[in-house]
């Protein structure tokens, strides 16, 4: 059998691997191994641990006995040993780019201070045994955050914003919800906006929960620990819909546009993943202006348009309208600014501030 010099292992393969492999192919037995190594049969299992480097009088051993060149054990044995390095570094930077201090902070797990504890609080929270199934669930072809690959923002950030949706999902996991149809969702939407009236989300948020339980939507509030921008996600998973919002919402206005604006994805686009960057984006602009355009509809019907736009801008005139639609006044002030009707910097008074627990 002919063995090429060159070996590049993809994976810690430790050299004990192929001398098992060649031994079977030979028919070698355990003493002939022993003998290989040039060590008693009963010390054999301590060898065939792999802590022991290949030096070059086992190499020159294993190339009598077992197969290949002393020059290919040397280098299976170096690769082997640059490859566990390789994975160190590479767990080292994964651990080092998680937000442990806002995830312990926040309670989704343990706090720790060693890198070993680290590592096993991060594989328990992500449900993973490696940092490559980790990267697998995560920022594969398959994962939810691959739309997001060429975001500048993506390198520095995936690994806080997968912590967050993870969050979300447990959270999610722990809320009884029926089946997931897209019908009755989209059904209900109208109905949650007398909703925006109600002042504390204490009250509030139990009541949107509830009813969109009832249609298959888990909503989650999760704080977005250091490093994740996200404000919003949306994703169907095992029949259960999940809309997970973040707690940066201080204003009644933003927190239910981007309610109903992630309501948007879920009926309009399903099918993947939608992750709501704080900063200003161009991924998924259609999707994104759809979204938007879905949104602003559910609060302010098309056929109050008109009487949007023609609107005294004093506020009783305001309260009296959002009373009308069943909106907060906030809502419509937000309504006309992004039109361009009123400017950014007036009747903001009208707007609700929220105070999250």
């Amino acid at each position: 059998m002919s063995i090429s010099a060159e070996f590049f292992p993809a994976w810690a393969s430790p050299p004990v691997d192929t001398v098992r492999e060649l031994a079977q192919r030979k028919g070698l037995t355990q003493a002939a191994i022993a003998s290989a190594f040039g060590v008693a049969e009963q010390e054999l299992p301590r060898f065939l641990s792999g802590d022991l480097p290949i030096n070059q009088a086992w190499a020159d051993r294993l190339a009598a006995h077992i197969g290949a060149t002393p020059r290919f054990w040397l280098a299976r044995e170096s690769q082997y040993r640059q490859a566990l390095q390789s994975i160190h570094d590479d767990t080292r930077a994964w651990l080092s780019s998680l937000p442990f201090a806002d995830m312990a902070k926040f309670g989704w797990l343990d706090a720790t201070s060693t890198a070993a504890d680290k590592l096993r609080h991060a594989f328990a929270f992500f449900d993973v045994s490696s940092v490559d199934e980790w990267r697998e669930g995560w920022l594969s072809e398959h994962a939810g955050l691959t739309a997001y690959r060429t975001s500048p923002i993506f390198t520095t950030q995936a690994a806080a914003a997968a912590a967050w949706l993870r969050q979300g999902e447990l959270v999610a996991s722990r809320i009884r919800t029926e089946q997931w149809s897209r019908t009755d969702f989209e059904r209900l939407l109208p109905e949650l906006k007398p909703l925006t009236r109600v002042e504390k989300p204490a009250e509030f948020i139990p009541q949107l929960q509830r009813k969109c339980a009832e249609c298959g939507v888990a909503v989650v509030i999760v704080r977005a620990p250091k490093g994740c921008p996200a404000s919003g996600a949306t994703r169907v998973r095992n029949g259960q819909a999940i809309l997970q919002l973040s707690a940066r919402y201080l204003r009644d206005d933003s927190f239910w546009f981007t309610f109903f604006h992630e309501a948007g994805h879920l009926i309009l686009h399903e099918d993947r993943l939608f992750l709501e960057w704080s900063e200003k984006r161009h991924l998924d602009e259609k999707e994104e202006l759809e979204a938007n355009d879905f949104a602003g509809k559910v609060l302010i019907a098309p056929s109050q348009e008109a009487a949007l736009r023609a609107l005294p801008h004093d506020y009783k005139t305001i309260m009296r309208f959002a009373r009308n639609l069943s909106v907060s006044p906030g809502i419509v002030v937000g309504q006309l600014q992004h039109r361009g009707l009123v400017p950014l910097d007036k009747l903001n008074f009208l707007k609700k501030r929220y105070s999250w627990g």
